[in-house]
Protein backbone atom coordinates (compact mmCIF):
# COMPACT_ATOMS: atom_id res chain seq x y z
CA UNK A 1 0.00 0.00 0.00
CA UNK A 2 3.17 2.26 0.43
CA UNK A 3 4.54 1.80 -2.75
CA UNK A 4 0.89 2.46 -4.10
CA UNK A 5 0.65 6.12 -2.69
CA UNK A 6 4.25 7.02 -3.60
CA UNK A 7 3.61 6.35 -7.07
CA UNK A 8 0.34 8.22 -6.54
CA UNK A 9 1.77 11.39 -5.11
CA UNK A 10 4.62 11.06 -7.62
CA UNK A 11 2.35 11.26 -10.64
CA UNK A 12 0.20 13.58 -9.14
CA UNK A 13 3.86 15.87 -8.24
CA UNK A 14 4.83 15.11 -12.46
CA UNK A 15 1.41 16.23 -13.38
CA UNK A 16 1.79 19.69 -11.51
CA UNK A 17 5.08 20.85 -12.97
CA UNK A 18 4.03 19.49 -16.41
CA UNK A 19 1.18 22.62 -15.60
CA UNK A 20 4.67 25.06 -15.22
CA UNK A 21 6.20 26.70 -17.75
CA UNK A 22 9.17 29.09 -17.92
CA UNK A 23 6.74 32.49 -18.24
CA UNK A 24 5.08 31.59 -15.27
CA UNK A 25 8.02 31.24 -13.13
CA UNK A 26 9.44 34.06 -14.19
CA UNK A 27 6.18 36.11 -13.54
CA UNK A 28 4.69 34.17 -10.67
CA UNK A 29 3.26 36.72 -8.17
CA UNK A 30 2.98 39.53 -10.07
CA UNK A 31 0.43 41.29 -12.69
CA UNK A 32 0.82 42.39 -16.03
CA UNK A 33 0.71 45.95 -16.97
CA UNK A 34 -0.41 46.50 -20.35
CA UNK A 35 1.49 49.79 -20.08
CA UNK A 36 -0.75 51.56 -22.35
CA UNK A 37 -0.87 55.57 -20.35
CA UNK A 38 1.18 58.32 -21.72
CA UNK A 39 2.85 59.86 -18.33
CA UNK A 40 5.14 63.08 -19.73
CA UNK A 41 8.77 62.72 -18.09
CA UNK A 42 11.83 64.35 -19.10
CA UNK A 43 10.34 65.40 -22.53
CA UNK A 44 9.37 62.07 -23.63
CA UNK A 45 6.36 59.89 -22.89
CA UNK A 46 6.25 56.98 -20.43
CA UNK A 47 3.80 54.03 -20.87
CA UNK A 48 3.21 52.73 -17.16
CA UNK A 49 4.99 52.75 -13.59
CA UNK A 50 5.79 49.59 -13.11
CA UNK A 51 6.31 48.05 -9.48
CA UNK A 52 8.03 45.25 -8.17
CA UNK A 53 4.97 43.28 -8.56
CA UNK A 54 4.01 43.60 -12.30
CA UNK A 55 5.81 42.22 -15.33
CA UNK A 56 5.26 43.88 -18.99
CA UNK A 57 4.97 41.50 -22.47
CA UNK A 58 6.35 43.32 -25.11
CA UNK A 59 8.50 42.75 -28.79
CA UNK A 60 11.49 43.49 -29.86
CA UNK A 61 12.81 45.62 -31.92
CA UNK A 62 11.38 48.49 -29.88
CA UNK A 63 11.67 50.79 -27.28
CA UNK A 64 10.43 51.22 -24.36
CA UNK A 65 9.62 54.23 -21.70
CA UNK A 66 8.98 53.21 -18.43
CA UNK A 67 8.86 54.46 -14.61
CA UNK A 68 10.34 53.42 -11.65
CA UNK A 69 9.53 55.18 -8.07
CA UNK A 70 12.55 54.59 -5.65
CA UNK A 71 11.65 55.67 -1.99
CA UNK A 72 15.30 56.26 -0.66
CA UNK A 73 18.07 57.92 -2.02
CA UNK A 74 20.45 54.84 -2.97
CA UNK A 75 18.91 51.88 -4.47
CA UNK A 76 19.06 49.50 -7.83
CA UNK A 77 17.22 48.71 -10.60
CA UNK A 78 17.20 44.74 -11.38
CA UNK A 79 15.52 45.08 -15.04
CA UNK A 80 15.40 41.07 -16.03
CA UNK A 81 14.10 39.96 -19.66
CA UNK A 82 13.08 36.74 -20.33
CA UNK A 83 13.07 36.16 -24.38
CA UNK A 84 10.77 33.91 -26.35
CA UNK A 85 9.67 33.27 -29.92
CA UNK A 86 13.35 34.08 -30.67
CA UNK A 87 14.05 34.95 -34.55
CA UNK A 88 17.19 37.12 -34.88
CA UNK A 89 19.29 37.97 -32.49
CA UNK A 90 20.53 41.38 -33.25
CA UNK A 91 23.47 43.06 -31.73
CA UNK A 92 22.50 45.56 -29.50
CA UNK A 93 20.60 46.26 -26.34
CA UNK A 94 20.16 49.25 -23.83
CA UNK A 95 18.58 49.79 -20.80
CA UNK A 96 19.48 53.34 -19.10
CA UNK A 97 17.75 54.80 -16.01
CA UNK A 98 17.33 58.70 -15.28
CA UNK A 99 17.86 60.38 -12.01
CA UNK A 100 14.17 61.90 -10.75
CA UNK A 101 15.21 65.73 -12.26
CA UNK A 102 16.58 64.35 -15.52
CA UNK A 103 19.86 65.83 -15.47
CA UNK A 104 22.04 62.52 -15.31
CA UNK A 105 21.40 58.76 -16.12
CA UNK A 106 23.35 55.31 -16.12
CA UNK A 107 23.42 52.69 -18.50
CA UNK A 108 24.33 49.11 -19.64
CA UNK A 109 24.62 48.94 -23.08
CA UNK A 110 26.02 46.01 -24.51
CA UNK A 111 26.75 46.19 -28.37
CA UNK A 112 27.99 43.91 -31.29
CA UNK A 113 27.05 40.88 -29.32
CA UNK A 114 24.72 38.11 -30.39
CA UNK A 115 21.84 38.72 -27.68
CA UNK A 116 20.54 34.92 -28.05
CA UNK A 117 24.20 34.05 -26.59
CA UNK A 118 23.88 36.46 -23.87
CA UNK A 119 20.52 35.26 -22.50
CA UNK A 120 22.11 31.66 -22.41
CA UNK A 121 19.98 28.49 -22.17
CA UNK A 122 17.86 30.07 -19.54
CA UNK A 123 16.77 33.04 -22.31
CA UNK A 124 17.14 35.68 -19.38
CA UNK A 125 18.99 38.72 -19.42
CA UNK A 126 19.50 40.78 -16.34
CA UNK A 127 20.82 43.94 -16.05
CA UNK A 128 21.59 45.99 -12.42
CA UNK A 129 21.68 49.76 -12.41
CA UNK A 130 22.06 52.47 -10.08
CA UNK A 131 19.25 54.06 -9.57
CA UNK A 132 20.11 57.36 -7.58
CA UNK A 133 18.35 59.91 -6.01
CA UNK A 134 14.88 59.39 -4.47
CA UNK A 135 11.04 59.88 -6.78
CA UNK A 136 10.08 58.80 -10.18
CA UNK A 137 13.23 57.59 -12.75
CA UNK A 138 12.38 57.28 -16.62
CA UNK A 139 14.05 53.83 -17.57
CA UNK A 140 14.46 53.70 -21.42
CA UNK A 141 14.82 49.99 -23.08
CA UNK A 142 15.43 49.18 -26.92
CA UNK A 143 17.12 46.59 -28.50
CA UNK A 144 17.57 45.70 -32.36
CA UNK A 145 16.80 41.76 -31.45
CA UNK A 146 13.63 40.00 -33.09
CA UNK A 147 12.11 38.77 -30.12
CA UNK A 148 9.19 38.31 -27.89
CA UNK A 149 9.68 39.05 -24.21
CA UNK A 150 8.58 39.43 -20.12
CA UNK A 151 10.16 42.06 -18.41
CA UNK A 152 10.50 42.69 -14.70
CA UNK A 153 11.85 45.83 -12.70
CA UNK A 154 12.89 45.51 -9.43
CA UNK A 155 13.68 47.98 -7.23
CA UNK A 156 16.01 47.12 -4.28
Amino acid sequence: MDKFRFFILTGFIFALTGCVNDDRVFTQGRIEDLCNESIPVCNRKATCLMGNDEFFSGQFPSGQYLLVRTEFEDMKLIARFLLDEMTFPGTEMLVKIYTPDCSDFEEDHPQNVDLFDLAGDDRIIEFELDAAGRGDHLVEIFSDMSASYKMTLEVE
